[in-house]
């Protein structure tokens, strides 16, 4: 997951969920859903799930703040604060993981 949020914001300093925002965090998550066999045949519906999910559950100064966060120190993706962004990207991940596999 970290490697998805530091592929969010490589391109400027975006303001709000644009065009850009969405392209590099399709194509990070993407690009980390090949490497699980579960999610790799069914990679667009999972990242779509999560990436429609993120815009309307974190809002975007959250985002690019555990997007920051992640950069400086990986281990800020796990976080035990149920309320924090990094909890809330985690269950919005597993719940996308969950409808779009078996098993």
């Amino acid at each position: 997951m970290a490697l998805l949020l530091a592929a969010c914001f490589d391109e400027g300093a975006p303001t709000s969920f644009d065009d850009t925002v969405e392209a590099n965090f399709l194509n990070g998550c993407e690009l980390a859903a090949e490497a699980d066999p579960q999610i790799s045949p069914v990679a667009l519906r999972y990242c779509g799930c999560a990436y429609d999910r993120v815009r309307t559950e974190i809002s975007f100064d959250d985002f690019k703040q555990l997007d920051d966060d992640v950069k400086d120190d990986p281990d800020k993706i796990i976080d035990d604060d149920e309320e924090s962004a990094a909890a809330r990207l985690a269950a919005i991940f597993a719940d996308c993981r969950a409808a779009n596999t078996r098993g």
